[in-house]
């Protein structure tokens, strides 16, 4: 939003606005992690979203919300993120289904829980926004994980492919399977502020975001609600099928409906100088307006792979040691509130976590 009466209306900029005595809005965990912690299972996580109908996991996923809502959270985001099939083989045609239902059913899910927790609360605090999460096309693609830090199965090369090896329609059809107008009326009933479009790591499919987003302006200033994009980065250049993180920001930085750039899913010593990157494209584009989103996850490595022996889950911390070259730079013992912190005084004006970040890290940096 480039006027000055779109930025009025923008939910982001507005709470902004509203916060004098902190300087940036503070986001939720990794609510798969989060599930985890409760009991869930790996798989039971995942498909948590299509799976409401279970009382067990509706209560799970409503306590995981209330948990980060207690947390000091200013933004919820919503359990939208894996609503599709994991369905397709790389380079085979792809057909996806309607999510619309399962879409509406988790927006609903956190909403009940944001009104829950503000009655009980009731201490003046300003309700938090909710933020619909809407995930990279690579979810649905066997076989692969989306975020940048992970370890693939021996031979396994098409994971970083540009493009994700499916023509361009197909990137098309998948975001605005997401983005119907009927998820959105829901999403405007159910008062989301913003969109959280998270993990995309390709060039291709960032550019194919913002022609969605364009095709649903309308819709989305008539609902108030705007949208950021957050990348994953393989290191501090590239996002994770190549391209280069200058490029994918230049092309979020013309979009309009974007008031949001950032990193989300990636090694948390990566983020300081990709916030001062991000700034800088953003500048030499003009479009300073536009807020800074971070949120990584634990710097743990995603095991893309059948577990070996001695391996107990699919994240675990890189085995040739601690911040040695090509690891992730952190080690169990980092303190996520301390480079938080860092992180807000670079600049980064909404910041929480991704996988494997708890409620109680997000605790600890609200107080």
């Amino acid at each position: 939003a480039n006027s000055e009466t779109e930025s009025d209306i923008d939910p982001l900029k507005r709470r902004l606005e509203h916060l004098h005595t902190q300087p940036c809005l503070i986001l939720d965990g990794g609510l798969g992690t989060a599930l985890n912690e409760l009991g869930l299972n790996e798989d039971d996580a995942w498909e948590a979203p299509k799976r409401l109908a279970d009382k067990h996991i509706r209560e799970c996923v409503k306590r995981a919300h209330l948990d980060f809502l207690e947390s000091g959270v200013d933004i919820l985001t919503t359990n939208t993120y894996h609503m599709g099939e994991r369905m397709i083989e790389f380079g085979a045609p792809y057909q996806d289904f309607d999510v619309n239902q399962v879409a509406i059913e988790n927006i609903t899910l956190a909403k009940e829980a944001i009104d829950e927790f503000m009655v009980k609360k009731n201490d003046g605090r300003l309700r938090p926004l909710l933020a619909m999460a809407v995930s990279s096309f690579s979810t649905v693609i066997k076989g692969r994980a989306e975020t940048a830090n992970r370890e693939v199965a021996e031979g396994v090369d098409y994971c970083r492919y540009e493009g994700f090896g499916v023509e361009e329609h197909l990137l098309k059809s998948y975001f605005h399977s997401r983005l119907t107008d009927e998820i959105l009326r829901h999403a405007q009933q159910c008062q989301v502020g913003v969109l959280a479009i998270e993990t995309l790591g390709d060039g291709a499919e960032v550019g194919v975001v913002c022609e969605v987003l364009e095709s649903k302006g309308e819709v989305l200033r008539d609902a108030g609600i705007s949208a950021w994009v957050t990348l994953t980065c393989s290191d501090t250049e590239t996002v994770d099928t190549g391209a280069s993180v200058t490029h994918c920001v230049e092309i979020l930085a013309r979009c309009q409906q974007v008031s949001g750039v950032g990193i989300n899913c990636t090694e948390p010593h990566l983020i300081a100088p990709l916030i001062d990157k991000i700034k800088g494209v953003l500048r030499d584009c003009n479009a300073q307006d536009k807020l800074v989103v971070v949120y990584p996850n634990s710097g743990e490595t995603y095991l893309c792979r059948e577990l070996e022996e001695g391996e107990t889950e699919h994240w675990a911390w890189k085995r040739n040691g601690v911040g040695e070259e090509g690891t992730s730079g952190v080690g169990e013992e980092w303190r996520f509130e301390e480079e938080a912190l860092k992180w807000v005084e670079q600049g980064a004006q909404v910041v929480g976590g991704c996988c494997r970040i708890t409620a109680t890290q997000i605790a600890h940096f609200a107080d």
